[in-house]
Formats: structure tokens, C-alpha cells, sequence
């Protein structure tokens, strides 16, 4: 719990100078990508190091929201640019397990929306909960995952890092939510220790993780629930029908049959007959499913791919003729252009000649007026 004040990170003059550098004239804003439209084509891809960096361990303190249990924490601390200082009425600290999460607002306040977008980027989706930040453009070292750690655990704890030295990608996944968000927007373009330009966005959830995570719940809970119950039944004469109301995979635990339980067997077919039963039980039993390192290096890879797919798709729809009509849809229209049906006359009889196309006589519009 910190004691301090928070530290003023900027002046006001500074922080209005960089707003104004950062708003370009004639753009309008798009509040879903976050971004101006209308302005030049590569304008908003161009990745520029922002002015401020957030330093937790320097500027973070006591404000005006820490008395405020129903504030939310400030996006400009975050991103190291805070005028206000120990005045701010928004929390300066990073998220902690004890901090409340709301489904539909991320921590800065933000409403977030039904679905992740196409880029995965923006405050994202509330449909699903998303712990895990793709981190590209990395410069790989010998040291790149220590450098990643020390840099991203600054904003929570971690759950677990995993690096494609080979694409110059990394997967951060946070304990918690809210300290994803922090993370996102307070290195969002920064650097980390080589002078490099990082891009950060949402990952792509792994369902099959979260699948076997649950399952894995459920059978530690179904197993504490057997134990129990035997530990209740033990003893008893009735035990075959105690027995009876367990599910069927769990009854080989019941019949558990000692040494002497076997000596005293008066009939040898009996005693190799059970002894054969209970090896059966046992090499029936399906072997746990682990995961090896391949395993989730291939799985991170295809996310890369698949961020890498959508960049190039952004750039093929980015060209664009006068910067409203996409390229497509004008060869759609010159197609079409082409195939309306050409009127020839002459002195004596008015022929059409018609261009075979997809749309058969739906186009078929020729006319023999001399106004046309």
C-alpha cells in the first residue's frame, strides 16, 4: 500500500503540447478503432515512440480517487503523462487481485464491447475474458525473456511468458485481467531495452487451455467427493449397495481387496479372476494429457499467423482511389459498366448486341431512343 503522493509525471503545458501534436487537422475521430479517418493513407500506421513512459515504482502514490472505492485507474498514469499528481481524482497504482472487476468496463472506466475487434485491438470485448497480450516486433537477445519479465511484471504479477525467437513475438498472460489492460495501454509502442518499437495487442484466447483447466477442476471436486464418501462407508456391511450409488468409473476404487483377503480365498480360479479384473481396470484408465513444449510453441505460432494475416489484410483494404471508394468496389463497377448491352443502328433495322454475363437478362436494358 503505497504512502506517498503520486508524482506529478508532466506539466499541464507539456501535456497539452504533445495532445495537440498527437490531434492532426481535418481528420475526424473513429471511437472504435481509436483512430482519425479521412486523412492520408499510411497516417494512422505510422508507429512513432511515444514522448512518455510510466515508471511504477517512481510515479505511483497516494490521489484524491484512492479514498474513492468507485474510481477506476487513471489512463494518462498510465501511460506516464499525468498532470495532476497527488489532485488526480482517478487511482495512480497498478491493479491488484483485491480490486474489483466489472464484465462491461475495463480499469480505466472504458465500456468495453460485446466482441473483440478484427485487429485485436481497442479496449476489447467483455463476451469473453482475455489475459493475454501478443507482443511483436521485438528485438531477440540471449536475454530477450528476462528483459520481457522485468519489463511487463512491473504492471502485475504474471502467469506465464512464452517467446518465438524466430518471429521476434512474444505471449504475456497475466494473472488478471485488469492487469492485462493496465500492461496494454502503458506499453502500447514503447520499448522495451533495445531501442525497438513493440507492437501490443490482444492475443487470441486459447480455448482448449481454458477447456482442460476446467475439467481438470471437475475431477479434483469429483474426487474429493469419493474420497468422502468412502471415508463415510467404511466399514459398513452394505457395502456393495453404498457402492452402487457412485458413478460407474469411481466403483474399481471401492474393490480394493488386501493381501489377506486373497489367502483366504478357498478357490485359486476365484483369486485369478479378480486379480485379472483389477489389471484390466487399471490399463483401462485413459492416460493424462500433457503438453509438451512443441505443443505451445505451435500453438503460439499460429496466433502470429494469424495477426500477421489480418495486417496484410488491413493494407490490401487500406488502398484506396480518393480515399472513399474502395478499390474493389470500382472494378466491380467498371465491370459492370462493360457488360450493359451495346445498341447499333443502321438506316433500316435496330439490332442489340448483348454481352453474355452473370447477371443474364437482368442487364439486358438497351434502348433505341435518339435521346440516349
Amino acid at each position: 500500500m503505497e504512502t506517498r503522493p503520486a508524482r506529478v509525471q508532466v506539466t499541464q503545458a507539456e501535456l497539452d503540447e504533445y495532445l495537440k501534436d498527437k490531434r492532426p487537422e481535418g481528420g475526424t475521430y473513429n471511437i472504435w478503432h481509436h483512430r482519425y479517418s479521412g486523412l492520408e493513407r499510411d497516417f494512422n500506421k505510422q508507429s512513432v515512440r511515444p514522448k512518455f513512459k510510466v515508471d511504477i515504482a517512481r510515479d505511483a502514490g497516494l490521489t484524491n480517487g484512492s479514498r474513492n472505492k468507485n474510481a477506476y485507474f487513471c489512463l494518462f498514469f498510465a501511460k506516464g503523462m499525468c498532470s495532476q499528481g497527488p489532485k488526480c481524482n482517478m487511482w495512480h497504482r497498478v491493479p491488484t487481485t483485491e480490486d474489483k472487476l466489472e464484465t462491461t468496463i475495463d480499469c480505466f472506466g472504458r465500456d468495453k464491447f460485446t466482441e473483440f475487434r478484427q485487429d485485436m485491438g481497442g479496449v476489447g470485448g467483455f463476451i469473453r475474458e482475455n489475459r493475454t497480450l501478443y507482443v511483436g516486433r521485438i528485438a531477440i537477445s540471449s536475454d530477450t525473456e528476462n528483459v520481457i519479465r522485468r519489463q511487463f511484471g512491473q504492471f502485475g504479477p504474471l502467469e506465464r511468458v512464452r517467446i518465438l525467437k524466430n518471429r521476434g513475438v512474444a505471449f504475456v498472460t497475466y494473472k488478471t485481467r485488469a492487469n492485462a489492460e493496465f500492461a496494454r495501454e502503458a506499453m502500447m509502442n514503447q520499448n522495451l531495452e533495445n531501442n525497438e518499437i513493440i507492437n501490443v495487442r490482444w492475443a487470441t484466447a486459447d480455448p482448449n487451455a481454458i477447456a482442460n483447466r476446467l475439467d481438470a477442476q471437475d475431477d479434483q471436486l469429483e474426487e474429493q467427493r469419493v474420497s468422502q464418501f468412502l471415508a463415510e462407508n467404511v466399514g459398513n456391511k452394505d457395502d456393495q449397495e453404498a457402492e452402487s450409488s457412485l458413478p460407474a468409473e469411481f466403483t474399481s476404487v471401492k474393490r480394493d481387496i488386501d493381501e489377506d483377503g486373497f489367502d483366504k480365498m478357498g478357490n485359486p480360479n476365484k483369486k485369478q479372476k479378480a486379480i485379472e479384473q483389477k489389471q484390466e481396470k487399471t490399463t483401462e484408465q485413459p492416460a493424462e494429457k500433457t503438453y509438451t513444449q512443441e505443443d505451445y510453441d505451435n500453438y503460439y505460432y499460429q496466433q502470429y499467423l494469424e495477426q500477421q494475416q489480418y495486417i496484410e489484410q488491413q493494407q490490401k483494404e487500406a488502398e484506396k482511389v480518393g480515399g472513399i471508394i474502395p478499390q474493389n468496389v470500382l472494378s466491380n463497377l467498371k465491370t459492370l459498366a462493360k457488360n450493359v448491352p451495346v445498341t447499333v443502328k443502321s438506316s433500316n433495322t435496330t439490332s442489340t448486341t448483348n454481352t453474355t454475363n452473370s447477371l443474364g437478362n437482368l442487364a439486358d436494358y438497351g434502348s433505341d431512343s435518339d435521346s440516349d
